[in-house]
């Protein structure tokens, strides 16, 4: 028994000789030295470091001379942003694969900006997209509101590319100078450009234009336009910078649409529909004598023949399409037989093939009828007897 406790021991103590290494390693920390300088180089007092990593946070203040010490994990992937009362960063400053490191933050005096947009009559124009872009990245985007202005929330003062664009107009850019307050003006004007739809049948290879296809355009705010198209192509035109979705309509062809943004040139698009899926029974024969066989061809909205097609007779199936989309059935019975095909999810209309009798066969199995409406024993029975009466009253008279 004690030998048993003593193995324990040494094994628990192997154990944690083993796993205190690695949870060690899981808790190793490194020191980034942190430094806060205006545009100018100069150290930034008083502000508030934030450090953020996967799953923890630490924050310190900067001393006199812009410096602060944060503690992160060794070789995690570290974001860095500021807070100040006059200072702001657009974004985060971030270190991957952290290690005891000096780190510089440089912060900007923070701004704010109100853009107005309005169309070439100085009108407000609502729900125009304004973007603000500095060193090629969006710093503040949204929409104008029923006054056509668009504010920015606290951002850094400096020189910005201003867009502002909406559906139906050209977009505008203007290069603006972002102080502690400012109103940008932007103004836009109206535009169209052509768009052709071209409608296709891509059964066949290579797709074949499909005429008197109905195209539909849509925005977001409805139907903008339904029109033919003519030779295949139907060509519209559009309102500029919008999004659309093109609906493709055709008696007997699936219904196809696309999403499509129509920039500030004219574009041309293809959409491909194909007949709705069908299969159709055609019988050699419509009539067939009872007994004899008769050929059945499936095939396909496009008249092609279907393999390994299931037909059904009377509701029973008897066989299925050979390689060329054909079944040789016997018919077995009089009057009518019922086929129908299925199969691939589909199921045809009924064609009906009448089994018939020959008119021979029908004439030996009919019964002999009397000229006088009587059944008799053979043909002339009537005129036989009728003169045997004539017969006996002559006798009778002599």
């Amino acid at each position: 028994m004690y030998r048993l406790v003593s193995l324990a021991i040494a094994a628990a103590m192997v154990g944690c000789l083993l796993i205190t290494p690695t949870a060690a390693a899981t808790q190793s920390q490194v020191t980034l030295t942190v430094s806060v300088v205006d545009q100018s180089d100069a150290a930034v007092d008083d502000a508030t470091v934030t450090a953020t990593w996967d799953d923890g946070e630490q924050t310190a203040t900067t001393a006199s001379n812009g410096r602060a010490f944060v503690d992160v994990p060794q070789g995690a992937d570290v974001s860095i942003d500021v807070d100040h009362e006059e200072y702001t960063r657009n974004f985060p400053v971030t270190v991957e694969d952290a290690s005891e490191q000096d780190v510089t933050v440089r912060v900007s005096q923070k701004g704010q900006a109100t853009v107005v947009v309005t169309d070439s009559e100085n009108q407000s124009l609502v729900n125009t997209t304004v973007e603000l872009r500095r060193d090629g990245r969006t710093v503040a985007t949204g929409q104008t509101d029923a006054d056509g202005r668009f504010e920015t929330d606290t951002i850094e003062q400096g020189r910005y590319q201003i867009e502002a664009v909406k559906p139906g107009y050209y977009r505008e850019s203007i290069s603006e100078r972002v102080r502690t307050d400012g109103t940008h003006e932007i103004s836009l004007e109206r535009g169209t450009v052509r768009l052709d739809v071209t409608v296709v049948d891509d059964h066949f290879d290579p797709a074949e234009r499909l005429e008197n296809a109905v195209v539909q355009l849509d925005d977001a705010d409805g139907e903008v336009a339904r029109v033919r198209a003519s030779g295949g192509t139907a060509s519209l035109s559009v309102p500029v910078n919008t999004d659309y979705r093109v609906t493709v309509t055709k008696e007997n062809y699936t219904e196809s649409s696309q999403q499509l943004t129509v920039r500030e040139s004219d574009r041309s698009v293809e959409i491909a529909t194909q007949r709705v899926p069908t299969l159709t029974v055609e019988p050699q024969n419509t009539q067939v004598v009872v007994g004899e066989v008769t050929t059945l061809q499936v095939v396909n909205a496009y008249s092609e023949p279907l393999p390994n097609i299931t037909v059904q007779r009377n509701g029973q199936a008897v066989g299925e399409t050979d390689a060329n989309g054909q079944l040789t059935v016997t018919i077995e019975s009089a009057g009518e037989n019922e086929f129908r095909a299925v199969g691939d999810d589909l199921e045809s209309d009924p064609v009906v093939v009448n089994g018939i009798v020959p008119a021979d066969e029908q004439t030996a199995t009919e019964p002999t009828e009397t000229t006088d409406g009587t059944n008799g024993d053979g043909p002339g029975f009537g005129v036989i007897a009728a003169l045997l009466a004539i017969v006996a009253v002559a006798v009778i008279r002599r």
